[in-house]
């Protein structure tokens, strides 16, 4: 495992900024959920505030529960061409809390009960939008040892205490190709690597795209974002129109293609 920030000598924990002269760092906090295959870790992550993330609260599932949901569906769509799927194999027999999942017809539907709930796609849909600007924090700081940094204090605000609210868009392919190697999608750590980043990946202040199993992403890294909103929408569009057709801001969580239908056509 890699940890972030090794030329710190007392652990500071990134979301709460306390350090461990009065909060407990016993637990490894996974970037990526472990049970996605990840193995990288941010020592700046508190025992209280890496607890939160995997614990459910006020009727909508924990912020670590839906990024499994989420991406171990897009997992199993690449796992499945190579037989790996099953005991002793990357990925175990796929069973989804939320989701009716069949990977041979390369389907996913809502169970019954969640369709009942009332609102229940949009409370899923924030939590997956809060655990990506976690994962992008947690990162930054295991990577560039730059998490506690003033201009992030919107991320914490709106990933580990729930204000506000910031955007997640998705980028809609119109061709099914993937450069993905078989490691990186057992394994699917490092996406903030330069080495890992593909050139239709725009660098564009106050935002910032990633690929992560399969989907593309970009979230805002500045409060201010919305004045160049649509210069990077059009930047980005630009950048990606050989591969790519749209760009989604992320309102329900039907907007992502979790079982990856491009493949298929």
């Amino acid at each position: 495992n890699v940890t972030c920030n090794p030329r710190q000598t007392m652990r500071h924990c990134i979301w709460c900024n306390k350090t461990e002269e009065s909060v407990p760092f016993k637990r490894k906090a996974h970037v990526l959920p472990q049970t996605l295959g990840a193995t990288a870790i941010c020592d700046n992550v508190c025992d209280i505030c890496n607890l939160y993330f995997g614990s459910a609260e006020q009727g909508r599932p924990s912020v670590e529960t839906v990024l499994k949901e989420t991406f171990n569906i897009s997992r199993g769509v690449f796992l499945r061409t190579s037989n790996d799927i099953g005991k002793n194999k990357p990925m175990a027999k796929f069973s989804s809390i939320y989701f009716d999942v069949d990977f041979k017809k390369n389907t996913f539907n809502l169970k019954p009960t969640y369709k009942r709930h009332k609102y229940f796609q949009e409370k899923i849909c924030r939590q997956l939008k809060r655990g990506l600007y976690k994962v992008f924090l947690e990162e930054t700081e295991r990577v560039n040892g730059d998490g506690h940094d003033d201009k992030y204090n919107f991320i914490r605000e709106f990933a580990r205490y729930d204000l506000g609210d910031f955007p997640l868009f998705y980028f809609e392919r119109s061709k099914g190709i993937f450069a993905l190697s078989s490691n990186f999608i057992k394994t699917p750590d490092h996406f903030l690597r330069k080495e890992f980043r593909y050139k239709y990946l725009v660098d564009e202040p106050s935002f910032y795209e990633f690929d992560l199993l399969g989907h593309t992403f970009g979230i805002a890294t500045s409060r201010t974002w919305e004045i160049m909103v649509d210069n990077y929408i059009k930047k980005s569009l630009e950048a990606k129109k050989e591969l790519f057709k749209t760009c989604k801001v992320v309102t329900n969580f039907h907007d992502i293609d979790l079982a990856l239908s491009i493949l298929s056509k």
